[in-house]
């Protein structure tokens, strides 16, 4: 027999009023389905004229406790519009149901020529109805015979949520200023509603923030239905001062009894931090013009890798002259510092007064600046000339009035 059975009538009028004509349709794939077929001798298999009533899935499984739908279709293919009276047959007692179109109770449908309506079946069991297996039937009948499908449903135990935490990618790399963003989906695989918490475990000095993604409102929970996901969006925001390494970070979400984890990872891989000083952490200091002046500068490396590649370089005043011992530094790990001296030449021609040389430290990825403040004396060799002069002046003076003040 084929997967559908296929009854023939005289035209116009049908002697099979109430009669079954689908045995065993539960099994015919991809969907059972009743036929009142019309002129069974002028249908083809490749163009079949008659009435359909079908759904996708005739034996399933519903938990307790909710109304359960089925999506129900009536199809006319060939035959003139046909009003089709629809009822439910063999239901236990104490069950309620309810036939929708468009979301309305019906009794009856409407089937036009080559269309389909689509219907739904609303069942309520009554609560003690656990562990049911419950065969019924869906009845349509029109006024040239009847047809109908038989369905199959058992009641199972509702399913509690089950929370599962996937990360699109569980490690990401960067240095200890990045923020890292983990995108994170959050599903419910249960079958209740519940409210997820949202915690996290991180190493000391992280912050851990959630968000929905493309969020902006930081979130310590949501609400999520039974079967749906939500897509998060994890930042984790480590110290500055965060050595290079790898640092673990568990995600956790819970709701009710159900419980997720997930392990993020941050790989950091540090930066170098210059930190210029001057002698004793002055910033100050006092030169001769015309006169060399050595001033011994502190370079510190206050990040979390090694700072390497570091040259010096200045920006004097006009006609003055800076070196640097040494003129170049290959490098200085994490946390250490090292000594820099800063040679600094006033101009022979500059005068007493204070002027500002800017020195520079330059490495891979790092560096830092400082505004060095010189006060400039004039030179002892000018001082020395001018009492010279005066003391000459003074001798004149002296020799004058001995041979001309007795005059």
């Amino acid at each position: 027999m084929p997967a559908h059975a296929v009854f023939a009538r005289t035209p116009f009028k049908s002697t099979l009023t109430g009669t079954l004509l689908a045995v065993g349709l539960c099994l015919a794939p991809p969907a059972a389905h009743a036929q009142l077929a019309s002129d069974a001798a002028g249908t083809t298999a490749q163009s079949p004229s008659g009435l359909w009533l079908t759904t996708p899935y005739p034996a399933f499984s519903a938990p307790i406790g909710e109304d359960v739908t089925i999506d129900l279709s009536l199809a006319n293919r060939g035959l003139p519009p046909q009003r089709v009276a629809l009822s439910v047959e063999g239901l236990p007692e104490g069950w309620q149901w309810q036939i929708k179109g468009s979301g309305k109770p019906v009794a009856a449908a409407i089937a036009a020529l080559d269309e389909t309506v689509d219907l739904s079946l609303q069942l309520t069991p009554p609560e003690n109805a656990v562990g049911q297996t419950v065969n019924f039937t869906v009845a349509a009948r029109s006024e040239d015979g009847a047809m109908e499908l038989p369905l199959t449903l058992t009641l199972t135990e509702t399913m509690p949520a089950q929370l599962t935490l996937e990360p699109e990618l569980p490690a990401l790399r960067g240095t200890a200023r990045s923020t890292f963003d983990f995108q994170v989906e959050v599903a419910n695989d249960g079958q209740e509603d519940t409210v997820v918490n949202l915690l996290a475990e991180a190493p000391p000095g992280f912050q851990v923030s959630f968000k929905e993604r493309y969020g902006s409102q930081e979130l310590t929970s949501l609400p999520l239905s039974a079967g749906g996901t939500k897509n998060l969006e994890v930042s984790v925001d480590p110290p500055e001062n965060a050595e290079a390494g790898q640092y673990p970070v568990m995600v956790q979400a819970t709701g009710g009894d159900a419980s997720a984890r997930t392990q993020l990872v941050l790989d950091i891989t540090g930066r170098p931090d210059l930190s210029l000083s001057g002698p004793g952490g002055r910033l100050s200091g006092e030169a001769t013009a015309g006169e060399a002046r050595s001033f011994e500068f502190t370079l510190e490396n206050r990040g979390t890798a090694p700072a390497r590649s570091i040259s010096f370089s200045s920006s004097p005043p006009s006609g003055w002259e800076v070196t640097f011992s040494p003129e170049r530094i290959e490098e200085i790990a994490s946390g250490e510092s090292s000594s820099v001296n800063v040679s600094i030449t006033p101009s022979d021609q500059a005068i007493a007064g204070d002027y500002v040389v800017s020195v520079r430290a330059n490495g891979d990825g790092a560096s830092d600046s400082e505004s060095f403040r010189v006060t400039v004396r004039t030179s002892t060799v000018w001082g020395v000339v001018g009492l010279g002069i005066i003391a000459a002046a003074v001798a004149v003076l002296g020799v004058a009035v001995t041979r001309y003040g007795r005059r």
